[in-house]
């Protein structure tokens, strides 16, 4: 896939979008990164639908793309061409969430650090990232990529997204926030993502985890802290049981 990326945005909570409507030169690309927004494409209000955290919007060159969020909404915004005919659904659900959180969060640092990302090799790789993450997906779970997985938990995956780093991760209060209770977000999750939400947490959490482990010099204390575990004991034993390697270990293996 021959791809040029012109321009990449994130766009801290806000309560609505400045533009309602716009058209681009290139393909555009919107993700929530919290909230929830509602889009068409071609000014067809008709075919009205609705985005969230893990899923990817995407509107070609020269089609109008209206877009309001129903809620306060954080979101990131990329524009792009290809030159090979490549095109990409108006809708796809991601079901690696962590590697899709990862992805943006790299992205927005970027960012951050008033990078040009039409410059830095480093950046455009994430974007492209994105994109293999959407060909994955269409091939491997097409039904999932045209949004059969239930809306509402993907917020809920937005909520343990950013709870899970902090020792206050609480399955009531996600409940209580969409309004459902802790039986039916732990049943419902289960069936859109395959494991429980404290899994789908502790999964978050030995991602990074596994990045500090090979990339820092952090003591497994201070791993554990960021990492939204109790303590090192703790964490050691919970790597170890879902790695099947202690975080030492695995530290000494993979650290280059």
């Amino acid at each position: 896939m021959n791809i040029d990326f012109k321009r990449y945005y994130f766009s801290k909570q806000r309560n609505q979008f400045t533009l309602p409507e716009d058209t681009y030169q290139g393909w555009c690309l919107l993700a929530a990164n919290s909230g929830r927004f509602t889009f068409s494409l071609g000014g067809d209000s008709q075919e009205e639908r609705m985005a969230s955290f893990g899923e990817l919007v995407f509107c070609p060159p020269g089609v109008l793309l209206k877009r309001q969020a129903v809620e306060p909404i954080s979101f990131h915004f990329a524009e792009f061409t290809v030159n090979d005919g490549t095109s990409f659904p108006e809708l796809i659900r991601i079901k690696d969430i962590g590697r899709l959180s990862s992805t943006l969060r790299y992205l927005q640092e970027w960012q951050e650090e008033d990078l040009d990302i039409r410059k830095n090799e480093d950046a455009a790789h994430l974007l492209e990232d994105l994109l293999f993450m959407t060909n994955r997906e269409q091939h491997i779970n097409p039904k999932h990529g045209a949004g059969s997985l239930d809306p509402l938990m993907n917020q809920a995956a937005a909520n343990i997204e950013v709870q899970a780093f902090g020792d206050n991760l609480s399955l009531q209060y996600i409940a209580d926030l969409l309004g459902i209770s802790s039986s039916q977000l732990t049943r419902r999750f289960q069936a859109a993502y395959g494991l429980s939400p404290i899994r789908y947490a502790t999964k978050i959490r030995l991602t990074k985890a596994r990045s500090l482990l090979a990339e820092t010099s952090d003591t497994l204390e201070d791993i554990a802290e960021q990492c939204g575990f109790q303590n090192a004991f703790y964490f050691s034993r919970v790597f170890s049981q879902h790695m099947q390697i202690s975080p030492s270990a695995y530290r000494r293996t993979f650290r280059v």
